[in-house]
């Protein structure tokens, strides 16, 4: 097991492969790229809103139901 330390500004995202493997409507994958973008995007907002924004993304990227979990836990160095 190890242990890493989250300082000020750092952000750490968990998640599940239905968070990846959301598709979108021609068969493309959400994707660890847009995931990131996502991320990248809202870093700025504190990890509740971070969160909902991501899902708000895959809910636009998608308009098919979900058939996979899908799991996101943020956290945030202070």
């Amino acid at each position: 097991m190890a242990e890493c330390e989250l300082l000020e500004g750092d952000t750490l995202a968990l998640y599940s492969d239905g968070v990846t493997e959301c598709f979108y409507d021609a068969g493309d994958e959400f994707g660890e790229q847009r995931l990131v973008e996502a991320l990248q995007q809202h870093r700025e907002l504190p990890s509740r809103e971070l969160l909902a924004s991501v899902i708000d993304e895959l809910r636009r990227f998608s308009s098919q139901e979900q058939h996979d979990d899908v799991t996101l836990v943020i956290a945030k160095g202070k």
